[in-house]
Order: C-alpha cells, then sequence, then structure tokens
C-alpha cells in the first residue's frame, strides 16, 4: 500500500565546469530526509531534475542508496524521451527492491492521443517488476487523461494537475492518487488521497508529515491553517527556478551543500537569502 509523505527530493550538482552529480551528498540529504517521518522519496522526477540526469547517472545514485538501506521507500522516476529507453530503464529497475516506479509518459509529442498513450504503456507495465504509478504534469509534458489511469491496472497516478475532478475521477476508480502539488493541500487531502509527493518536503519535511497527520485525524482548524501557511511558503519558492531555491533552503536546514542546477534551470543568485521563506515555514 503506497501511503503517506514522499519527497520530490533534488539532486545535488557539484559547482564544477561540467556541473557533476554529487552522490555523496545526495545521500547524505536523502538520510536527513529519512529521519524526518516521511514515507519514503522519489529520485529523478521534475525537481530532481530527472530529465537532465543521464540514466548511468541515475543508476550510479540508486546502486549507492539501496546500498544505504534506510528505513524509507524509494520509488525511483522512470522519465526518458523514447520507449525502448522507458522500456531499458523500467527493466533494470526491476533489480533493486524500489517500493514503485513511476513512469513519465513521453514528453514532446503533444497532444497524445489516449490510444497512443495506451500503446505506450502497455510494454512498460508488461516490463515492470514492480507497481507502476503514471505521473501527470500537464505544465511541463504529455497529459495523463484519468481514462488512461482507470483503464490500465496501474496503481494510481502523482496528480500535479490539480484540474478540478480529476483526482475524483481516479479515486472513484479505485485508483490511487499521490498529490504532487501543495496548493490547497488540505482542500485535496479531504478528497482521499492515500498521499502526497512533495516538493517542500525537501526542507519541511516535518510540516509535511503533520499537514497529513491533521488531514487523516479530522484536525479542520489546525489543517486548514497549516494548508494556507504551506500555500505561503511554496508562493516564496517559485522567485526562480524551484529545483535551484529548494536545494537553497534545504542545505539551510542542514547544512549539506547541494550545489547548482544543469542548464536549461539557472542557479539561484549568489545572494539568494533563505530565511524569509525558512520564517513564513517556521522553522527558523
Amino acid at each position: 500500500m503506497l501511503e503517506g509523505v514522499y519527497v520530490a527530493n533534488v539532486t545535488p550538482f557539484r559547482d564544477d565546469p561540467a556541473m557533476s552529480l554529487d552522490v555523496e551528498a545526495y545521500l547524505a540529504h536523502v538520510e536527513w530526509l529519512s529521519g524526518s517521518g516521511v514515507q519514503g522519496v522519489v529520485p529523478f522526477g521534475t525537481n530532481g531534475e530527472g530529465p537532465s540526469v543521464t540514466a548511468d547517472e541515475k543508476l550510479r545514485v540508486l546502486d549507492a542508496l539501496f546500498a544505504r538501506n534506510l528505513p524509507i521507500e524509494i520509488i525511483p522516476t522512470v522519465a526518458e524521451g523514447t520507449l525502448p529507453e522507458t522500456l531499458e530503464m523500467v527493466e533494470t529497475l526491476g533489480e533493486y527492491p524500489a517500493a514503485a516506479v513511476m513512469v513519465l509518459p513521453p514528453y514532446y509529442f503533444k497532444p497524445a492521443p489516449l490510444e497512443g498513450l495506451e500503446r505506450f504503456y502497455r510494454p512498460v507495465l508488461e516490463k515492470s517488476a514492480h507497481t507502476v504509478i503514471l505521473y501527470h504534469i500537464p505544465k511541463y509534458a504529455v497529459p495523463v487523461p484519468y481514462e488512461l489511469v482507470t483503464g490500465l491496472p496501474v496503481w494510481g497516478v502523482k496528480d500535479s494537475g490539480g484540474e478540478p475532478g480529476y483526482a475524483e475521477a481516479v479515486l472513484e476508480a479505485g485508483r490511487g492518487v499521490l498529490l504532487g502539488t501543495e496548493d490547497d493541500l488540505w482542500q485535496r487531502l479531504e478528497l482521499g488521497a492515500q498521499g502526497m509527493i512533495s516538493a517542500l518536503a525537501n526542507f519541511i519535511p516535518e510540516e509535511i508529515v503533520e499537514m497529513r497527520r491533521r488531514a487523516i485525524t479530522g484536525d479542520d482548524t489546525g489543517g486548514k491553517a497549516l494548508s494556507e501557511r504551506l500555500q505561503r511558503v511554496r508562493a516564496g519558492t517559485k522567485d526562480y527556478a524551484s529545483p535551484a531555491v529548494l536545494k537553497k533552503l534545504a542545505e539551510a536546514r542542514h547544512g549539506v551543500h547541494l550545489g547548482t542546477v544543469r542548464p536549461p534551470l539557472l542557479p539561484a543568485p549568489a545572494d539568494y537569502d533563505p530565511k524569509p521563506v525558512l520564517e513564513t515555514a517556521e522553522v527558523v
């Protein structure tokens, strides 16, 4: 059963000419998260800059990450550009004790017909040794229609679109939903979503865990107030590229240098001050 708070964890890159991936910083960040009460991490999604990371780099990180035997679940994101590369990655991930895999649809040919998406995902499901979660993030990629989620033998979807009625339709069909945005989090959790994959949890994991606890216990007053504060915190992370800001904010919490981002993303300014956002989050 997939439920609880998962972190859309960032990927540290060194400040060198190649912007090489910093595996030790990656592991240190995830180790810090593992002690915060989160259910797990979801490497190499949008805020993990997955489309900017090579398959070899991802596997090198996953080898090291699984070797740590941390007390959390790991759900790798598959965000390759072609069906053959997707199938190759899904098959390789079958060698790891992942809790599930999250698979992004091909993201170039828009709009993609429902039948075309079905033809993409059916061989993925046949090849995968793990439970499959579909990744719906229409801002950046091909939308995943709810009819696709409900018509395939998948666990469900990460809903980063937030369109009215989408999560409800998926849940009513007996599929699962992990929320992918902190907007109106209280209201959306009340729909019955099993949990969330949170970017803000990179630096305030305890707040996101508390948000879900209040939803489970029906703490309307406290839950709504916390949800509103989290929306203000989220707004404070949008002045620059989200992964760049999340790294600065997480670094301010635990002291591990998380480096830069890869182009075409731009790093946060050298004089970026994380304190206002952390004060809004009430962790300073």
